[in-house]
Order: C-alpha cells, then structure tokens, then sequence
C-alpha cells in the first residue's frame, strides 16, 4: 500500500495516514470567532489596533455572519472605534481588547474556509499596514477545517 501524500493536504505524512486508517475522522471544525480568538491570545494580542486590524476583523465577520456588512455593535464596530481611538491618541486599545470574545459578538458564526481567509487577506491588504495575524489564523482554521472533513 503506498502512502504517498494525497494532494490539497498539506502537512498529511505517513504517521497521520496511519492514525487516520485507524481512527474515524474529526468532525468538529474552527469557527472564525474561534480563529479571532487565537489572535487575541497570541503576541499580536498586545499590539494596538490599526487600520489593517479593523479592515481585517470587518472582512471576517462578514464571512461568519453571512450579511455582507458588518453586524451594528459587532466586532467590527469594536475594531473600528479602537483603530479611531487609537489614532487620535485618545486610548490604546490593543487586539486583545476588541478580540476577546468575538464568538460572543459574532452572530451566525461557522466554520471557517479558505475562502474567509482570502477575504481577509485582501482586507488586511487594503487596510495598508499590519501584520496580517487574522487572516493566517483565518488560513490556519481553513486548513484545520479542510483536513476534518476529507474522507481517505
């Protein structure tokens, strides 16, 4: 039996394969709330949320939500009132601040796809700085996600 690595699944070697024939596949996935959530408590935690944040937390719940704009009162809101804040030298609100609990303020959440993380990423990209933490926690849940639900 050969065990060659299957395409489109990156990271997938011999001892995955041989704990997969041997086990059932996972079922749960990472939400994106859950993928804010990790930013929140990584080192980039810490930092002050500038405009790439707030670009890239709006362009990520849109995708939980489905709505298309941000949800009045969301995360996004709250990332947008802490970029402001933070340029006006008002307060230092950090990513941790505003990251905290997104599951909580994000309606509708699901699983997350690399099609969130794309969107993201090019948020992130016209927001014109940052160091693009949510779209590879984005990109990591998609990667999580994609390797959960592939059949062998």
């Amino acid at each position: 039996m050969s065990h060659a690595q299957q395409p489109g699944r990156p990271g997938h070697d011999d001892a995955c394969r041989e704990e997969e024939e041997g086990e059932p596949a996972a079922t749960e996935t990472v939400t994106v709330g859950q993928a804010l959530q990790a930013v929140a408590l990584s080192p980039a935690g810490g930092r002050p949320v500038d405009r790439a944040d707030a670009s890239a937390v709006e362009a990520a719940e849109r995708s939980a939500t489905g709505l298309g704009r941000a949800a009045p009162g969301g995360v996004a809101a709250a990332a947008q009132r802490a970029k402001e804040a933070n340029e006006h030298g008002d307060a230092v609100t950090t990513v941790r601040d505003v990251l905290g609990d997104p599951a909580a303020v994000t309606p509708g959440d699901r699983a997350a796809t690399w099609v969130d993380a794309e969107k993201v990423a090019a948020a992130t990209g016209r927001g014109a700085g940052g160091m693009g933490e949510v779209a590879d926690a984005l990109a990591a849940a998609a990667q999580i996600n994609e390797g959960s639900t592939l059949e062998l």
